[in-house]
């Protein structure tokens, strides 16, 4: 996949795409600057996009408003919640539940990389 003469390159997952998109979003909303490399690396999507398909998540009933306030926290905090601390325990499992619904979704808009799992259940069939 190119685009601008550059390669695309997919999320590695989708914690990866949710914490880069709330990278972007703060950077716009409060005009930070985002840090690029001096080649900027394109990705498959925009991050309201990513942002999108969480919001559609949510409004279809699959994601609760306990799901989207631990993905605005860690995301802003630009990492995941720690579950050997025991105060980030039940947002572990809330953020894992959230990219367990996340994560097919991206998937099949084609913006982050099959999980491994998912690879071997495709080649065992």
């Amino acid at each position: 996949m190119t685009r601008q003469h550059g390669t695309v390159v997919l999320f590695a997952n989708a914690e990866e795409a949710w914490l880069w998109t709330c990278r972007m979003v703060t950077g716009s909303v409060y005009g930070v600057p985002v840090q690029r490399a001096p080649e900027p690396i394109l990705r498959p999507c925009q991050s309201l996009d990513v942002a999108h398909a969480v919001d559609q998540l949510y409004r279809h009933g699959q994601l609760t408003r306990d799901h989207l306030a631990v993905l605005g926290h860690y995301g802003r905090r630009q990492s995941a919640p720690d579950p050997e601390r025991d105060r980030e325990a039940r947002a572990r499992l809330l953020w894992d539940e959230a990219f367990g619904l996340i994560a097919p979704v991206l998937a099949a808009k084609g913006f982050i990389l099959r999980e491994p799992a998912e690879a071997v259940v495709f080649e065992l069939v």
